[in-house]
């Protein structure tokens, strides 16, 4: 859950550092050390991280020859994705679409604050969301539409 709450620029070390540990960290699971004890092995894979690393279209480059990280699986779901997740037609069909401040934009357009006056800004697709001294703490966009 702290990598969804990461900023994007941190993401890519924690995913390999998650990596680096996932095997050791895996000791108690079923699978653990199988490929000693059962003909049947079929090969260690940290399945989450390529989940985490598609839904939040995290670079991997980092990681991408990690020994458990399946990088072929999220090669395949990038371009059966043909970009971020953000880009589907279910999500910006949705009604809202809400962005922390750190994270990159995920659609061009123009965007407003959850914080009171709400301050409006636009932001290019890709582009870092800025912060604007929430009195929550944290600053967070909610996408108004295009311009």
């Amino acid at each position: 859950m702290k990598i969804f709450d990461a900023p994007w620029q941190a993401r890519p070390m924690m995913i390999a550092q998650y990596l680096e540990e996932w095997y050791n960290a895996s000791r108690r699971e079923p699978y653990y050390d199988s490929h000693k004890r059962d003909s049947s092995f079929f090969g260690y894979w940290a399945w989450e991280a390529a989940a985490i690393t598609l839904i939040l279209d995290v670079d991997d480059e980092k990681y991408k020859n990690s020994t458990f990280y399946p990088k072929n699986l999220v090669e395949f779901g990038r371009s059966e994705l043909k970009g971020s997740l953000l880009e589907s037609k279910e999500i910006k069909e949705s009604k809202e679409i809400r962005v922390k401040s750190g994270d990159r934009c995920p659609h061009s357009g123009m965007w407003e604050t959850l914080n009171h006056p709400a301050r409006r800004e636009f932001f290019n697709k890709g582009e870092v969301m800025s912060g604007a001294d929430s009195a929550y703490g944290i600053t967070v966009w909610l996408y108004k539409g295009d311009v």
